[in-house]
C-alpha cells in the first residue's frame, strides 16, 4: 500500500479548495508513473489523519478521483490506482512502421469564393506600440466587472441553477428581454412587449440574422457612404445589390434614398440614427421621419441600428424611429456591449411579434440559443440598476476625453484638420488638409502610436482623407500623450510633403 502523506501538499487557505487540490496531486503522481496501474492506496481515513484533515474533505476528492477514472473503491478492500489511464486513446489511421506524420495543411484544397480582407480586422496591436487609437470602443477598465461577476455567483448559489444550464427559450432569457422591454420604455419611447424583444449575441449577430432571413441574392439594400464597412461587407457576402447613398451632416441623404426607391425595387435600408460610423452625424429628427414615409409607402425594412443611443453628451438623444413605426417597417437594433466591454455580447432586436418568432427558428438552426447564463446576469444588472450607473459614470469621463482631444488637434493643428465636435459616441471624425493620412499613420506608427489610415472608411472612387480616432478608451494621460504623438506625426508628415514641393519646384 502507498502512504500518500509524504507525497501531498495542502496549502490552506489556497486559490483552490483542499479537495481539489488532493485531486490534481494525485491525478499527477498517476501520469508521472509514481503511482502506478492497479497499486492500492491509503484509505480515505488514513489520508485524512497524515494530513490532519477532516475525513469528509478526502472522501470528496476520492470520490472525484473516480468519478473522472483516476481511481477504483473496491468493497471491503480498499482504493486502488484504475489499470487504466482516463481519457480516449485514439488508434491510428495507419499501422504501417515508417509512416511519417504530416503537418496540418496550410490552406485548403478546395475553393472558399471569399479573399481575407485587412479592413475587415478588428483587433488592433499590442506590445509593439505605446499607444493605440481604435476607431471607438469603450474603456473596458471601466466595465462593472465585480458586479456581472456577483451576479454570475448569485446564479450559481440558486436552487434553480441547473435550469440556467439548460436549453431555453431561442429568443433569449425572458428575464433579460422583459428588463430590455422596461429601459426601452423608459429611455426610446418603445411602446413594446417581451414578445417584440429578441436577444443576440452582439448587435452585429442580430443584424446578420434578420438581414439573411429578409435577403436572397439580387436584392437590393441601401447603405449610407462612408459607411459602417463591416455591415456593408456583410450584405455583400449575402449575395444582394448594394446601394451607396451619400452621408451629409444631416445624416443619410433621403432625397437620394428616395431616388432609388422609385426605381428601383429595394428591399432593405440601413440606418445608423445617432452617431453614424464613421464621421459621428446624427440623422435629423425630419429625415427620420421622412425615411418613415418613403419605407411605408414602398413597403421596405429598416435597420435601425442605434449602437451608440446611450453614449450622448450636450443634448437629449432623438427619439428612434421606431418609436413613431406604425407600420412595423423598422428592426430596431441595439446593444449593451458598446457600454460594458467588447466581450460580453449582448445585443438586442426589436421588431413585430411575427419577425422575432421567425428570427427565433432562424437563430435555432445556426446557434440554438444564446449564452443563459450571462443573459440572466445582465438582466440582473439592468433591474438593479448597475447599468445605469455605469452610464452615468462613463458619459461625464468620455465627454471629458473627447473635449480634450478636440481641444488639442484643434490648438496645434489649426487649418491642418478639421472635424465636428461630436454629441455623443466614442469617437471623432477628423479631415486632414495638406497632409495624407497614409503619411500621417506612417510617421505615428514610427513613434510608437498605432492608428489606421481610414482608407477603409473611403466611398467608391473617393478618397476622404480622414480618420476615426477612438477617445474613449484611453484615460486623459494616456489620451494626451497619445494626440500629442500624433500631432508630432502629422507635423511630421506634412514637413515631408514641404520637402518634397520644393524639391520638385527646384527641379523645374
Amino acid at each position: 500500500m502507498i502512504e500518500l502523506g509524504s507525497l501531498i501538499r495542502v496549502c490552506r487557505p489556497g486559490e483552490l479548495p483542499v479537495y481539489i487540490q488532493i485531486v490534481q496531486q494525485i491525478s499527477s503522481l498517476i501520469r508521472e508513473g509514481i503511482l502506478c496501474p492497479g497499486v492500492q492506496i491509503q484509505s480515505s481515513r488514513e489520508l485524512a489523519r497524515s494530513l490532519g484533515l477532516h475525513r469528509n474533505t478526502v472522501v470528496a476528492a476520492y470520490a472525484e478521483l473516480e468519478a473522472q477514472g483516476w481511481i477504483e473503491v473496491k468493497a471491503r478492500k480498499g482504493c486502488f490506482v484504475s489499470p487504466e489511464m482516463p481519457g480516449t486513446v485514439p488508434a491510428p489511421l495507419v499501422k504501417q512502421a515508417g509512416v511519417r506524420q504530416t503537418g496540418y495543411p496550410i490552406s485548403t484544397g478546395y475553393e472558399i469564393g471569399f479573399e481575407m480582407r485587412d479592413e475587415l480586422q478588428v483587433r488592433y496591436p499590442s506590445g509593439a506600440f505605446k499607444y493605440v487609437f481604435n476607431e471607438g470602443f469603450p474603456d473596458v477598465r471601466l466595465t462593472p466587472l465585480n458586479d456581472l461577476l456577483r451576479e454570475y455567483r448569485v446564479i450559481g448559489n440558486r436552487k434553480f441553477a441547473r435550469d440556467y444550464l439548460s436549453y431555453t427559450a431561442k429568443e433569449g432569457s425572458p428575464r433579460l428581454r422583459a428588463e430590455v422591454v422596461r429601459m426601452l420604455r423608459q429611455t426610446r419611447g418603445l411602446n413594446i412587449g417581451i414578445e417584440n424583444v429578441f436577444i443576440s449575441k452582439g448587435a452585429q449577430m442580430g443584424m446578420y440574422l434578420a438581414a439573411s432571413l429578409l435577403l436572397k441574392p439580387g436584392d437590393s439594400v441601401i447603405v449610407g457612404d462612408p459607411g459602417f464597412f463591416v455591415v456593408t461587407q456583410m450584405f455583400i457576402r449575402l449575395g444582394v445589390n448594394v446601394c451607396r447613398v451619400p452621408v451629409d451632416g444631416e445624416g443619410i441623404d433621403v432625397d437620394a434614398i428616395e431616388a432609388i426607391c422609385s426605381t428601383t425595387p429595394v428591399r432593405l435600408i440601413y440606418v445608423i440614427p445617432h452617431h453614424h460610423h464613421p464621421t459621428t452625424v446624427t440623422l435629423s429628427a425630419a429625415r427620420r421621419l421622412r425615411l418613415l414615409e418613403i419605407a411605408g409607402a414602398y413597403r421596405i425594412a429598416v435597420i435601425e441600428d442605434d449602437f451608440d443611443f446611450d453614449i450622448h453628451y450636450e443634448s437629449h438623444p432623438t427619439l428612434p424611429m421606431a418609436s413613431r413605426d406604425a407600420g412595423g417597417s423598422v428592426i430596431y437594433v441595439g446593444t449593451l456591449t458598446k457600454i460594458l466591454a467588447p466581450a460580453i455580447r449582448l445585443g438586442f432586436i426589436v421588431a413585430p411579434a411575427n419577425l422575432i418568432a421567425l428570427l427565433g427558428q432562424h437563430r435555432y438552426v445556426v446557434d440554438l440559443q444564446g449564452d443563459n447564463l450571462l443573459e440572466e446576469a445582465a438582466a440582473e444588472l439592468l433591474r438593479s440598476g448597475a447599468v445605469e450607473r455605469h452610464l452615468n459614470k462613463i458619459r461625464g469621463l468620455y465627454k471629458e476625453r473627447r473635449d480634450l482631444l478636440c481641444a488639442m488637434l484643434a490648438e496645434h493643428l489649426p487649418g491642418i484638420v478639421s472635424f465636428a465636435v461630436p454629441t455623443g459616441g466614442m469617437c471623432l471624425w477628423v479631415r486632414f488638409h495638406g497632409v495624407g493620412t497614409v503619411q500621417v499613420a506612417a510617421e505615428a506608427q514610427r513613434l510608437g502610436l498605432f492608428i489606421r489610415d481610414g482608407k477603409r472608411h473611403n466611398p467608391l472612387g473617393r478618397d476622404l482623407n480622414a480618420i476615426c480616432i477612438g477617445f474613449a478608451s484611453l484615460n486623459p494621460e494616456e489620451l494626451r500623450e497619445a494626440t500629442t504623438l500624433l500631432i508630432e506625426a502629422t507635423l511630421r508628415a506634412l514637413s515631408g510633403n514641404v520637402q518634397i514641393v520644393q524639391l520638385n519646384r527646384q527641379i523645374v
